[in-house]
């Protein structure tokens, strides 16, 4: 019976939280309107935001904000600074280069052609690696186009079309790998300087996951993490094999991260709302900041102590110096396969010292099922096979056990 009692509420301490007024906690930033802001980068002190058809551009922190717009029939997609120069990816024109911080703009098509319908016009992100700039594309692709005054775009990679993955939603550099989050099938793709193409690595590590859209990525210096909307993902080196984490409520819409240090943080937009939650142990375990109702996130980034959120009402800020970031738990848990399973679910787990271990697995309602897996461990990771043919459909929660700790990952039985 005391079972009984603990597994609902660990699984209520994974889908619920109580969250902080949004108005305790953030401000929306004057000079920006109350509209639709796509997207948010910062670069030093200097920030640039997307907003429908608009520019907006602070060299001072955000203290004030400088108003252009390089187009009069396409949204603003996404914007960035490099040295000056400010560039802006349109949903339907290209991109437009600005060398006077938006008093003047110019067309920086030269090259950008050979998407379908002109699906290479239509762009989603930029990165910048080494003296190269790097767009992707809602159809086309990603191009790259070098900073020396005389080059022009080029289509870089032919793997995205062939593997359905032209729709590139995200592009993100760690280190000097590039990840391009692309297609429906559960994957994305990675490229690493002089590799002849992209190569394609699969979420679910040994399958496609037709469904699965990887929506945005980040490196936070230790590992990648990939929102779908199916969940998140991490990976230490951006490739197989990948882990399944859980977030406190799994990504269903749009995903948006950020950075602050190895901090990442994340809002999921669910159903009406947007979920606030940040990662301290790179990925691996999410805690809830906050619900955000009626809210959707674009884009985040963090300036200093500061995380902006590029929101459909607005820019907005707030600070992350009262962001209570837990101890880490060493007692890392995780699936290391397909959720939802079907004959067995294969259960990851990691010691931080050796000593005895129990996983137990329930349904809804806290009755255990099947047998419980114990042993003694070494330190260090370790994984098992619970066999899960004898269960009904349905969702499940394996609580493990050890060194006086628990933790809970969710699954989902089929047939």
């Amino acid at each position: 019976m005391h079972a009984v009692r603990i597994i609902p509420a660990l699984i209520l301490g994974l889908l619920i939280a109580v969250a902080a007024p949004a108005s305790a906690q953030w401000s929306q930033v004057p000079g920006v309107p109350t509209t639709d802001v796509f997207s948010i980068r910062t670069n030093g002190d200097t920030l640039v935001a997307g907003v429908r058809l608009d520019v907006y551009i602070s060299t001072d922190a955000g203290t004030s904000w400088k108003h252009s717009r390089p187009t009069t029939v396409s949204f603003v997609q996404t914007a960035m600074v490099r040295n000056g120069r400010v560039y802006a990816g349109t949903g339907g024109q290209g991109v437009f280069v600005s060398d006077n911080l938006g008093d003047t703009w110019t067309a920086f098509n030269q090259g950008l052609v050979g998407g379908f319908l002109n699906s290479q016009l239509d762009v989603s992100d930029f990165e910048v690696r080494g003296d190269s700039l790097y767009a992707s594309t809602f159809g086309a692709g990603v191009y790259v186009r070098s900073f020396a005054p005389a080059d022009t775009w080029h289509h870089f990679g032919e793997e995205f079309e062939p593997n359905q993955g032209s729709n590139v939603e995200d592009l993100a550099l760690g280190g000097v790998r590039l990840i391009a989050c692309g297609g429906a099938n559960g994957m994305v793709f990675r490229r690493d300087p002089g590799a002849p193409d992209w190569t394609v690595s699969l979420l679910k590590n040994i399958s496609l996951a037709p469904g699965f859209e990887a929506r945005a990525s980040i490196w936070n210096g230790a590992g990648w993490i990939v929102g779908t909307n199916f969940g998140v993902f991490h990976s230490t080196g951006g490739q197989e094999p990948w882990t399944r984490v859980q977030p406190v409520l799994d990504a269903l819409g749009n995903t948006a991260f950020a950075t602050h240090g190895r901090l990442v943080l994340a809002a999921f937009d669910a159903p009406n709302s947007a979920e606030m939650e940040f990662s301290a142990d790179d990925g691996a375990s999410w805690n809830l900041m906050e619900s955000l109702p009626q809210v959707f996130v674009y884009r985040m980034d963090t300036l200093g102590n500061n995380l902006y959120a590029a929101r459909i009402d607005g820019l907005w800020v707030r600070s992350l110096a009262n962001v209570s970031v837990p101890p880490v738990n060493r007692l890392a848990f995780s699936l290391a396969g397909s959720n939802p399973v079907t004959d067995a679910a294969r259960l990851r787990f990691e010691l931080a010292e050796a000593g005895p271990v129990s996983i137990d697995v329930f349904d809804v309602r806290g009755r255990r099922v099947g047998d419980r897996v114990q042993g003694s461990f070494e330190p260090g990771p370790h994984e098992v096979s619970w066999n899960t043919r004898q269960l009904s459909p349905g969702v499940y929660a394996a609580l493990l056990s050890a060194g006086g700790k628990q933790a809970v990952v969710r699954l989902v039985h089929i047939r």
